[in-house]
């Protein structure tokens, strides 16, 4: 059986939710017959808990009074305490095989604390299911992470430990080994890897010189003809090369006799072979500027990578020599812009 105060709290909540009930029918267009009806329903419920209320508090202060035991009269003999337990207990069984004092089945106050205890719990769902949805977020991204340095952490593992054997396995190799064999191994060492540098340095001069014949050595000769300066401008023909530039940096315009000489010398080119004099590791002889600026560049870089770190000496300040110093690949003497020498890539410009 519920106390008075449960059913005082019933009571109150039931006020909440008529109070509400009323302020929505208000809101809501309805039959005053069903109004009436309604509130005769919620009348009789009220009246009904409140009758339950009166009844739970006068069976309290009968149980009380029947119960008031003074302690300090209790006879302290077993028998006279087990008396007293029995009648207890004998009460108790009573109240628990008198009827509850239930609500009607026609009552509203059933469907209103179903409806208000299902809000309550769809409302913690929602609340739990978001606060699930965004730990579970986390979670996720805070295992790909421990994932990616759980692999790294496996990477590094095994290069140590390949490493570790490698050392292991070098150390007892060279154990083994006389001092003119270990001279002779590192002189071969040393060669293998001479070898590799000088075969990697070829590489990179042929490409360099390709590089100069096809893409660099026209916008070299624009600039030695007055042009424009090297990166500026590409895609410069020869045709635009022999007629060269005005004095403000632009193309000058083609004449109208120059197109029909010019068909007239591809054709004559085109009948007559080139003569072969045997000389195939040569570079060809310049037959044009562009062929000329690509000459003199290649004959500048030659002659810088023979120098090594000494200056060599220069007929003529040109594009090619200005180009390198713009692209910090050589630099000029200090006090002779005659002079030009590589740069040594392991120290500063001022060394």
């Amino acid at each position: 059986m519920d106390g008075p105060q449960t059913a005082v709290d019933k009571i109150r909540r039931f006020s909440e939710k008529r109070q509400k009930a009323e302020r929505t029918y208000d809101e809501q267009p309805i039959s005053p017959a069903a109004l009436q009806v309604y509130n005769q329903k919620l009348d009789d419920t009220l009246r009904e808990l409140q009758d339950q209320v009166r009844r739970q508090e006068d069976d309290l202060r009968t149980l009380r009074a029947a119960n008031a035991v003074d302690l300090s009269k209790i006879d302290t003999s077993p028998w006279a305490r087990v008396s007293e337990v029995r009648r207890a207990k004998n009460a108790y069984d009573s109240l628990l095989k008198a009827d509850a004092n239930l609500p009607k089945p026609e009552s509203s106050l059933p469907p209103l604390l179903a409806v208000e205890e299902t809000s309550h719990l769809v409302k913690e769902s929602k609340a739990y299911v978001s606060m699930t949805a965004a730990r579970l977020s986390t979670n996720r991204e805070r295992l790909n992470i421990e994932e990616a340095n759980f692999r790294s952490a496996q990477v590094i593992r095994d290069g140590l430990q390949n490493r570790i054997k490698d050392i292991r396995t070098e150390k007892t190799s060279k154990s083994k080994k006389t001092p003119s064999q270990l001279a002779r191994d590192f002189i071969g060492d040393q060669e293998l890897k001479k070898d590799e540098i000088d075969m990697s340095i070829e590489d990179l001069k042929k490409t360099l010189h390709d590089f100069v014949d096809n893409t660099l050595a026209p916008m070299l000769a624009a600039e030695d003809l007055g042009g424009p300066t090297v990166g500026d401008v590409e895609d410069i023909s020869d045709a635009v090369l022999e007629r060269g530039y005005t004095s403000h940096g632009k193309p000058k315009k083609p004449k109208a006799t120059e197109t029909s000489h010019d068909n007239t010398q591809r054709r004559i080119d085109e009948l007559l072979p080139r003569q072969n004099d045997g000389r195939e590791n040569e570079r060809p002889h310049s037959t044009n500027k562009r062929e000329a600026a690509a000459a003199e560049m290649h004959d500048l870089l030659d002659k810088l990578f023979e120098a090594g770190a000494s200056y060599i000496d220069l007929p003529s300040e040109s594009a090619a020599s200005r180009f390198l110093v713009r692209v910090k690949v050589a630099q000029f003497h200090p006090r002779d812009a005659r002079r030009l020498r590589m740069i040594d890539f392991g120290r500063s410009l001022n060394d």
